[in-house]
């Protein structure tokens, strides 16, 4: 009896050494995704996986892109590839979100259900996870899975910002701009991409992504992370591509196989987000 005791205690003791503390204790969601969500797309998600995200039902509708949106995008493959390398700092291994900015992105696999989300309450904090962890770092990269989908709902409230140029940056993957006068005022915006859809092929990858959003800035494009007049809405951090392929593509690897598959045009802009005003 004693010698079977002693061996249940050291195997106990195994366990516990060799059970990474996230299993061995699972954490607790400590926020509610859905108080981002707007009323009206509540009803198309629900959390049927039980992992405190909200699953996806209906895709937000497509909304109209902006008149300075870049609708056309690199058609050529040295054209793709100076658009996505950037000056990009690997050495910088966490993550940033400063200005009004707020909401909730959320990834999807192919079938609805969720892979990871972040959200933002705007001011001068980080993105965070559902656990309250800073999120788009290094060790804590937002997922994606590039058969899946992504959903994002935002908002500027309580400012509006006019005659706004925003542009986005993953590394080796795709580069978007644009903007628009917004003479009606919107302040929220909804939109889903879908990677399943317009990616040649899957892979997997982590790279850094980063963008823009600022007030008054006029038609002229902006020029990547520069000093921009407030308010404005700047961000980076890291994003991690989830595929088939388990071995992590560097982002310059990855660029060149994409201009080699065809892969030359505009990611974001293939289906416009949804903007109205609120509040």
């Amino acid at each position: 009896m004693r010698r079977m005791r002693n061996l249940l205690l050291a195997l106990a003791a195994v366990v516990l050494v060799a059970v990474p503390p996230a299993f061995a204790q699972e954490e607790e969601p400590v926020v509610d995704l859905m108080e981002f969500i707007p009323d009206q797309f509540r009803t198309d998600v629900a959390d049927l996986n039980g992992d405190g995200i909200p699953d996806l039902g209906a895709l937000p509708p497509e909304g109209i892109a902006g008149i300075w949106d870049d609708r056309v995008g690199e058609v050529s493959e040295e054209g793709f590839l100076a658009a996505v390398s950037g000056s990009f700092d690997q050495a910088d291994t966490g993550s940033s979100l400063t200005g009004p900015c707020k909401g909730v992105v959320i990834s999807y696999d192919a079938d609805g259900m969720s892979v990871d989300a972040m959200f933002d309450r705007g001011g001068d904090d980080p993105l965070y996870d559902i656990y309250g962890h800073q999120k788009m770092t290094r060790d804590n990269p937002f997922e994606v899975d590039t058969a899946g989908i992504i959903v994002y709902y935002g908002s500027s409230i309580p400012a509006t910002f006019h005659n706004h140029r925003w542009f986005l940056t993953a590394e080796g993957l795709f580069k978007d701009d644009g903007g628009d006068p917004n003479p009606r005022d919107k302040n929220r915006n909804a939109g889903s991409v879908d990677f399943g859809e317009l990616l040649p092929f899957q892979f997997t990858a982590l790279i850094q992504a980063k963008g823009a959003w600022v007030d008054g800035w006029g038609p002229a494009e902006l020029p990547e992370m520069a000093t921009y007049p407030e308010p404005n809405c700047v961000g980076e951090g890291w994003v991690k591509f989830v595929g088939p392929n388990p071995l992590l593509t560097p982002p310059g690897a990855l660029a060149a196989l994409l201009a080699v598959a065809g892969f030359t045009g505009v990611l974001f802009n293939a289906r416009p987000a949804l903007s109205w005003r609120e509040g």
